[in-house]
């Protein structure tokens, strides 16, 4: 079966049947949802503006396909910190609930190419998280080079394995090389929330910087990357990924894949309709306790909703 062909079974999987209630959250759509500011030409903000949940849909990618392109073209632009004029969230999962276009869906080659291309490119790119990021959210924050997170505010989790699938967008890839090991599968297999101080600790995030401190610091840091001569960031940048290494586009495919699998068992698409019939992307308390409302849908249910 065609990889398209999967990708729409599954977004109608569990999709089917789901609408919003009149009076709840709802995103939108054909909107422009990160705005991008140009404080100079070497300094970049790209702020997810989708409150209050900042959920990764088809304008999400649709924006964020436009950002890579400009970023990876522009010869000025020397650093870009992306982060949230929401309250609550940095980011969160992909949209469940409305349906995906399979050409901007994460686990299209577009995506790929495109968190590669950001990988690559001679420009330093920061998540300042000061809220949550949570499954797709955490994993666009991982494949950024460098991540700070406000200590009172910066909540971070991986929680697809909760409703029976696996992180697919990068976390495994990415969580694994940050982490190392044994503490991605605390992160992955847990599926729970980790503060900012915890997940500095770890090295999910580099550092967690007081509240009233963390845009101060961000800024600065930014405008410091900016002032250098563009060649020594290419240089400097290009070394440290040949050391370090990079996921490969198969092995964040094999992830993806993999979450795709879980749904052909045919409790994880159910499991989903569930939680959004209770409240998953339409009540705000349903999102920012996800880590708890999940497990009253473990198992194979049916489920009291």
């Amino acid at each position: 079966m065609r990889f398209p062909t999967l990708v729409h079974l599954l977004i109608v999987s569990i999709t089917s049947g789901v609408s919003a209630a009149p009076g709840t959250l709802n995103s939108s759509p054909s909107s422009s949802v990160i705005k991008t500011t140009k404080v100079t030409p070497s300094y970049w903000r790209a702020t997810f503006s989708d409150p209050p949940l900042n959920l990764q849909g088809n304008a999400f990618f649709r924006d964020f396909y436009a950002l890579v392109d400009q970023i990876t073209s522009d010869p000025d632009v020397k650093v870009v910190v992306f982060d949230s004029s929401s309250k609550y969230f940095f980011s969160t999962h992909v949209d469940l609930v409305n349906p995906l276009d399979p050409d901007l869906w994460p686990g299209n080659p577009r995506y790929w190419d495109s968190i590669n291309r950001l990988a690559k490119a001679p420009v330093l790119t920061v998540a300042a998280i000061r809220g949550r990021a949570y499954n797709a959210g955490a994993e666009i924050a991982a494949v950024l080079d460098v991540r700070f997170g406000s200590k009172e505010k910066a909540v971070l989790a991986q929680l697809e394995v909760g409703f029976g699938a696996n992180p697919g967008g990068g976390g495994i890839e990415m969580l694994s090389r940050l982490a190392g090991r044994s503490r991605a599968l605390e992160v992955v297999l847990g599926a729970d929330v980790f503060d900012a101080d915890t997940a500095a600790l770890y090295g999910w995030i580099n550092r967690a910087i007081p509240d009233a401190h963390f845009e101060e610091f961000v800024d600065k840091f930014a405008r410091r990357v900016a002032g250098w001569d563009h060649f020594a960031i290419a240089a400097a940048k290009n070394l440290i990924n040949k050391r370090t290494g990079l996921p490969t586009a198969e092995e964040q495919q094999e992830s993806f894949n993999s979450f795709l699998a879980a749904d052909a068992q045919g409790v994880v698409s159910a499991r989903l309709k569930a939680m959004a019939a209770a409240g998953m992307q339409t009540s705000l308390n349903f999102d920012l306790n996800f880590s708890k409302e999940e497990l009253k849908f473990v198992g194979d249910g049916p489920w009291d909703i």
